[in-house]
């Protein structure tokens, strides 16, 4: 008599992030899919509030040579009364027929965090003075080596535009525009960023990336899900979710760097955020993506929920035909970019931008 054998099925998983591929089962209901995602995208960040750009009166303010590559301190304007600085990384020799492929970088909550990218010390005089950046947050200064010019634009509420009541407090904002959100903000002068990075004669406009830590994991996020120029995202540790989240006030405060003031009646009554990051992460999609996180970096069952939530985005990088661009790192570091993550992150950048064309084909913009 033939032995029976128990029944190996794996247990399904359910998870929060479920409702991402419901009633999806082609790139036509995805594609449908895709436009309420990104009208809800765009409500949550209050995108309407935002001002018309203006031209933006580039200034190179300074330059220097740094051993191996060029740094220029530049300004611009993002609005008609506001000027915004930025440090931009030249690579030695000349550009390559083309351009070289350009990345924006963006720091974390750290006055000097935008001279931290390139390894920079902070300015003299400043709480952060002799600090550098010797500790993976040099991501910039890796990049300019490796061949990518660089943009490093410094927060809106920090170092060159530190308001009354300092560092990384939002109330001027909301003063002066009270139906925008911090979110709409940086993502607005983010892409002025890119613009300005586009715009040079020394990069390939066709091949720009962006990647970030923390503050900027999450601007990274938030670009790349706007910006449809951004061919590559590597956002590092840039935190919790709406939905799986102990503590979903930190994303609406009501005191210092306030990212979402309409969101705080939502989360007062437990309500479920109109776009969490799961479909914001698929408004980048089929573009490459790397996420790098710790699983100790904060709440540990979140970021474990985090590591679900890139199980589910992976579906979709599948039907769309390109699950290779798409990855995640996870370790054991903590709030850090440990060697292990400042190594996949340029491998990847090296993978998707150092090509000519969009290997992705039509897929790697939306109208």
């Amino acid at each position: 008599m033939e032995e029976s054998l128990p029944d190996w099925t794996p247990t399904p998983i359910a998870t929060s992030w479920d409702d991402l591929m419901e009633e999806i089962s082609s790139v036509e209901d995805w594609e449908a899919k895709r436009k309420d995602v990104h009208d809800r995208f765009l409500a949550l960040i209050c995108d309407t509030a935002a001002p018309e750009p203006p031209e933006p009166d580039l200034k190179v303010e300074r330059a220097w040579r740094a051993n191996d590559f060029t740094i220029q301190y530049v300004s611009y304007q993002v609005e008609e009364d506001e000027r915004a600085h930025a440090y931009v990384g030249v690579p030695g020799g000349e550009p390559p027929s083309g351009g070289f492929p350009g990345v924006v970088c963006l720091h974390g909550t750290t006055n000097w965090g935008a001279r931290r990218t390139l390894g920079l010390l902070a300015e003299p005089g400043d709480p952060d003075e002799g600090r550098g950046g010797v500790d993976g947050k040099d991501f910039a200064r890796q990049l300019v080596r490796r061949g990518y010019v660089t943009i490093s634009p410094e927060h809106f509420c920090s170092a060159s535009r530190i308001p009354e009541e300092g560092r990384y407090e939002t109330a001027a904002l909301y003063r002066k525009h009270p139906n925008w959100s911090a979110v709409g903000k940086y993502t607005y002068d983010s892409v002025i960023a890119t613009n300005v990075l586009a715009g040079r004669e020394d990069v390939d406009e066709t091949r720009l990336g962006v990647t970030g830590h923390s503050l900027g994991g999450h601007g990274s996020v938030f670009l790349a899900a706007y910006d449809d120029r951004i061919k590559c995202a590597i956002p590092s540790c840039s935190g919790g979710t709406f939905r799986e989240n102990p503590a979903p006030l930190h994303w609406s405060r009501d005191h210092w760097y306030v990212y979402f003031p309409q969101l705080r009646k939502d989360f007062l009554a437990g309500r479920q955020v109109q776009c969490d990051f799961h479909e914001m992460f698929a408004l980048i999609a089929p573009r490459p993506v790397l996420e790098r996180f710790a699983l100790n970096d904060g709440d540990e069952a979140g970021q474990a929920h985090r590591v679900m939530l890139h199980l589910k985005l992976r579906e979709l990088y599948r039907l769309l035909g390109h699950e290779d661009a798409h990855a995640f790192l996870v370790f054991g570091d903590g709030h850090a970019i440990p060697d292990l993550s400042q190594e996949a992150c340029l491998s990847w950048m090296d993978r998707w931008l150092k090509h000519k064309g969009d290997p992705l084909g039509s897929w790697g913009s939306h109208s």
